[in-house]
């Protein structure tokens, strides 16, 4: 522990370690055994691979799930003479080139990197040759499956250590309850008693505070005076974007100055305003949860959620980003009833139909190998063509990969390319160029200019009977030459196959039903952590005791009784109630029917009519523009899927055509009939998938469970 006293002091300037560092690191460094740290936001969490990555021989990698964030810790790390650096999607050729030296010939400490790379051959070939000391997993609650921020790349994480033969492992997160603990050790191989260092979410200077109002206005008047009285900087939390935008408009009527953050502004803006924010001494951002990771600013007087947050785990992580210098703080939430709609269906949205499923599944099944033994496709599209969004089809493949071991993720490839030809020098070389692939891909791009040009290799290679892969190495030859730039798009995931997949109608189906049955769980999971926030914030009992306990710190608030929550001044929770209607007006369920003629997917009228959105309803343009959508909301979603299933059940299951009769209804039939062989499933993906783009009738399975999905407006944070 001398050599790690000594970079705490000489590396980042201070004296002495906070909270359990030391003590993490000795398990690190001398005790050489894997470790979950569980600090609260602020907490000085990276200090505990920092320092061990400068006392141990070979290379320290870090998994973390924000560019911007990787940056931050590089920077701040070069700047105190750190050999530090990061490999992501915004870097050069060179920059990337000369990391991966760095990284071979053992001059770099400290690599960042998403955990999507995982997927990258030519990335876990690189590691294959390195000696990884430490592999520090930020944000690490990601990787279970209860987890509020739940993200199917980091489930590979686990078995790239296995194979890498990593020397230790160190978990890292400020939410995690028991259970995720639990399966953050199970996965990493933590001892439990030995190797979990958990500090108390309790800060004893913040006020836990709750508010309940009827409307937004109600909102604004108890808000304004809060905000007007502020002693510090403020963030104002809501889950939507454009209401970002309409309530920092509405506060700066009031002659407050508000920021504006969400993931929907520009990079250099979204920069620009935390710049400005972290500068000032009574700043007020107005933003959605994209704005706070990696901030620290330590005298953040007030954090308001103008909509209730989706989980305690969210909530504890954005309170904690106020009065990290030990200074009275405020933290309000404010209950609406109108605004729970909007948050349940946050829980239930990424649930798909089961027909959905299997439909994927078959093409997934019956698509033939490449050479290599390799499967691709875009993954975009199949969101659209089988109504499932990006984060569940993602984690429907990994399941097929880590738990079923039908597939492996290798090396995505771009299929489009836009080739810009450099200079009179770069055309004459490539038009002389006479190689076979050089024909080739002059006989199939597109010109879009005097010298740029635009291919799909994908297509180019189907059509000359070629592998894509020798199509873009020419392409690949060429720019590092200097004679071409690209700008590639289209993404495709490839999948090396590993054994086969079931076939049949039954196989598919019964595989279809477990990932289902999972999905559902996962959507029952996050109404119940809902519903958990609704009963925080209004039990009788006080706040930070109870949010203390929630994550297993059952005596970290003395006699439970912190002294500052609502509770514990007023002596009693507050009233609120936000009971769904149990019944669905027949008149709303008629105008639903009438403005959409789907009837093989009770599910997708539901959706409709509750107000969350899919690839699908956008297509038929039933989505967020649309006036009828959301316009039940109000009523508890398991109702309105028996009320649509039982209109679905009358025309059986066939979908019409609402502007006009029906030229080709589509039946839905059993799994069966359409999974028979290929030939026909090829026809039929290809008919759901001409369907769509008319925003007509596609004639796929129904996800009439009877199970519920819930009310989301697809937003980017």
């Amino acid at each position: 522990m001398e050599k790690a006293y000594e970079v705490l002091k000489e590396t980042f300037g201070f004296e002495h370690f906070r909270l359990s560092q030391k003590e993490v690191i000795h398990r690190l460094i001398v005790e050489n055994e894997n470790a979950l740290v569980l600090f609260p936001t602020g907490g000085g969490k990276s200090l505990t691979y920092q320092i061990p990555a400068l006392c141990l021989e070979g290379l320290t990698l870090v998994i973390s799930p924000l560019i911007a964030l990787m940056k931050d810790q590089v920077d701040s790390l070069v700047a105190r003479g750190v050999k530090a650096a990061s490999l992501d999607s915004t870097q050069t050729a060179d920059r990337a080139t000369w990391v991966k030296d760095e990284v071979l010939n053992g001059s770099m400490k400290i690599l960042y990197m998403a955990p999507e790379r995982l997927n990258n051959e030519s990335f876990v070939s690189m590691m294959s040759h390195v000696k990884i000391s430490l592999l520090a997993v930020d944000e690490s609650h990601c990787i279970s499956q209860w987890g509020a921020s739940f993200r199917p790349e980091y489930l590979k994480i686990a078995r790239f250590a296995e194979e890498m033969d990593v020397e230790r492992v160190l978990c890292l997160t400020a939410t995690a309850t028991q259970d995720v603990a639990q399966d953050i050790c199970r996965s990493f191989y933590i001892i439990p008693t030995h190797g979990v260092f958990r500090t108390p979410v309790y800060r004893p200077n913040l006020s836990l505070q709750v508010e309940v109002a009827e409307s937004m206005q109600q909102k604004l008047n108890k808000l304004v005076p809060m905000l007007q009285s502020r002693t510090g900087p403020a963030i104002v939390y809501v889950t939507l974007q454009k209401q970002a935008e309409e309530v920092a408009e509405k506060l700066r009527a009031y002659g407050i100055d508000c920021l504006v953050y969400h993931a929907g502004l520009p990079s250099e803006r979204r920069a620009e305003v935390q710049a400005r924010f972290m500068e000032s001494d009574r700043g007020v951002v107005c933003a959605t949860i994209a704005f706070g990771m990696g901030i620290d600013k330590a005298n953040i007087r007030q954090v308001f959620h103008l909509q209730m947050p989706k989980t305690l785990e969210n909530y504890s992580q954005e309170v904690g980003r106020a009065g990290r210098d030990g200074l009275p703080s405020q933290c309000v939430i404010f209950l609406t009833a109108s605004d729970v709609p909007t948050l349940e269906g946050f829980c239930r949205g990424d649930t798909c139909a089961k027909k959905d499923l299997e439909v994927w599944l078959q093409e997934v099944a019956m698509k033939a190998p490449a050479s290599d033994n390799t499967i691709d496709f875009n993954l975009y599209q199949q969101q659209r063509i089988y109504d499932i969004r990006a984060n569940v089809l993602n984690l429907c493949y990994a399941q097929l990969e880590l738990d079923y071991g039908f597939i492996r993720a290798v090396t995505p490839y771009y299929s489009v390319y836009d080739i810009s030809i450099r200079g009179d020098s770069g055309r004459q070389k490539v038009f002389s160029d006479d190689t076979f692939y050089a024909k080739l891909l002059r006989q199939y791009w597109r010109m879009k200019g005097s010298d740029s040009f635009h291919i799909d290799v994908v297509e180019a290679a189907q059509h000359a009977k070629i592998e894509r892969t020798e199509l873009s190495r020419k392409i690949s030859e060429w720019e590092v030459t200097g004679l071409i730039s690209t700008k590639a798009s289209q993404v495709r995931n490839r999948y090396a196959i590993i054994k086969p997949m079931p076939k049949d109608a039954a196989g598919i189906q019964e595989l279809a039903s477990l990932m289902h049955d999972r999905m559902i769980a996962r959507e029952n999971e996050g109404v119940q952590k809902l519903r958990r926030v609704i009963e925080f914030a209004t039990n009788d009992d006080c706040l930070a005791h109870s949010l203390a306990c929630y994550f297993g710190d059952m005596d970290a608030v003395p006699d439970g009784m912190c002294q500052r929550c609502t509770f514990c001044t007023t002596g009693a929770g507050v009233d609120f109630s936000a009971t769904a209607v149990p019944t669905a007006d027949p008149k709303q369920v008629q105008a639903i029917l009438d403005a959409c003629g789907e009837r093989d997917d009770p599910r997708l009228l539901a959706r409709f009519a509750f107000g969350i959105t899919s690839p699908r309803l956008t297509t038929l343009k039933c989505s967020t523009s649309h006036p009828l959508f959301g316009s039940m909301g109000h009523v508890d979603f398991n109702t309105l899927i028996r009320v649509f299933d039982a209109e679905c059940k009358k025309v059986d299951y066939t979908s019409v055509a609402i502007t006009s009769v029906a030229t080709n209804p589509r039946k839905r039939t059993s799994a069966q009939s359409h999974y028979s062989n290929s030939t026909q499933y090829t026809k039929y993906a290809s008919s759901a998938s001409s369907y769509r783009g008319r925003g007509t009738s596609r004639g796929r399975g129904t996800g009439a469970s009877g199970r519920g999905g819930n009310h989301y407006k697809r937003v980017r944070y």
